[in-house]
């Protein structure tokens, strides 16, 4: 793998997306999942100080929104995160 990402400077992990949330993981194991996740997958500081100065320039011509147009309900249910969600909502979340 390492000739291919020398060449491309990219990886793409197929079949990764073991669900971060419902999964029936003790709560402890599930926080730790998150950590490890969130440390492995961090940009590295040149992507970070890009995204930094995107949103300097954003901030400093007013107000803006960010929209992420292909957040899908498999997406929100995949993630776990229920915030603004009403209880019913929820639930199908978590069917999902």
């Amino acid at each position: 793998i390492l000739p291919l990402f020398s060449k491309y400077r990219v990886i793409n992990f197929n079949k990764t997306d073991a669900r971060l949330a419902n999964n029936g993981l003790p709560a402890e194991l599930q926080k730790l999942r998150c950590h490890v996740n969130f440390q492995a997958l961090k940009f590295n500081r040149r992507i970070e100080a890009l995204g930094r100065k995107l949103v300097k320039v954003l901030h400093a011509k007013g107000p803006f929104v960010a929209l992420h147009l292909r957040y899908e309900m498999d997406i929100l249910a995949f993630s776990g995160c229920t915030h603004g969600c009403s209880e019913e909502e929820a639930e199908e979340l978590k069917r999902m």
